[in-house]
């Protein structure tokens, strides 16, 4: 492991990112109701951002809410990997809706929906940017730190890239979310590992609640007031981790029960579903 990567984390956590930093706006994330995939529209002030972007026919659900919001440009698109579930709406988005930056992981898969992703950005004229240290993100009271994997855990073309998914921590005032992707046990262990303090408010579950034998552990150190868990009827989370979270005493919403808009005023986060 990258030992120096580690520091340049804690650099940028602990010491770039107060957590007592003044919030300028309210943040307000729209985590979509997609199944077992993840769209979440990051609004803050006049800044949107898109993190993962659902299944194909999930990008015009995005574009029709994020138009009524009045948004009208998307100045970021993070794409957490190339799971269809994580970026089959992009083609869609990126023919429809002005777009700045979109980010990807280091990680390449060969597949449809890959293939699709990368003939809209080409279309669309847009050099995506691939991550490949820890990344930053700063908009006036929102901090965006996305790390990438710091261990090669698959090989090029390779279908499970689960742990090669980008996490992106978002420091909002005294509030952070973590969002996961769809790490497994071996990124897990590689966080716990790291000098990072995981500590955070927020947690999308990773993997769409898959029981992992690292949960518990992820869990702890988390240590999250709430959390949100993207799945559906058909592909429902694990027994095991509803119940690792309850124990916990964890407050857990499923975007399997509808769409979650979740509010940060820096202080509290606030839900409805």
């Amino acid at each position: 492991m990258r030992k120096w990567l580690w520091a340049l984390v804690a650099v940028f956590l602990l010491g770039v990112v107060s957590p007592g930093m003044a919030a300028e706006a309210d943040l307000k994330i729209k985590l979509f109701k997609s199944g077992k995939a993840d769209a979440f529209l990051f609004r803050y002030g006049d800044f949107a951002m898109l993190l993962d972007a659902g299944e194909a026919d999930d990008g015009e659900d995005t574009l029709a809410y994020a138009r009524e919001k009045g948004v009208t440009r998307l100045d970021v698109v993070i794409l957490t990997h190339f799971d269809q579930g994580h970026i089959g709406g992009m083609p869609e988005i990126l023919a429809t809706m002005p777009v700045g930056r979109v980010i990807l992981p280091d990680a390449h898969k060969d597949s449809h929906a890959s293939r699709a992703l990368y003939q809209s950005l080409m279309a669309a004229g847009i050099t995506p940017e691939y991550v490949t240290e820890p990344l930053r993100i700063a908009q006036d009271g929102l901090e965006l730190i996305i790390l990438p994997a710091t261990e090669a855990y698959s090989d090029p073309g390779d279908d499970d890239q689960d742990d090669s998914s980008l996490v992106v921590s978002a420091i909002h005032g005294e509030n952070r979310l973590l969002f996961t992707g769809d790490i497994r046990s071996r990124r897990m262990d590689e966080l716990l590992s790291s000098d990072m303090d995981l500590q955070h408010t927020f947690l999308k579950v990773p993997a769409h609640g898959r029981n992992e034998e690292a949960l518990p552990r992820f869990l702890d150190a988390v240590h999250p007031r709430y959390a949100v868990i993207t799945c559906s009827d058909k592909n429902p989370p694990a027994g095991a981790v509803l119940d690792a979270l309850a124990t916990r005493g964890i407050q857990v919403w499923l975007t399997k029960d509808g769409d979650i808009a979740l509010t940060s005023d820096g202080r509290n986060i606030t839900f409805k579903q």
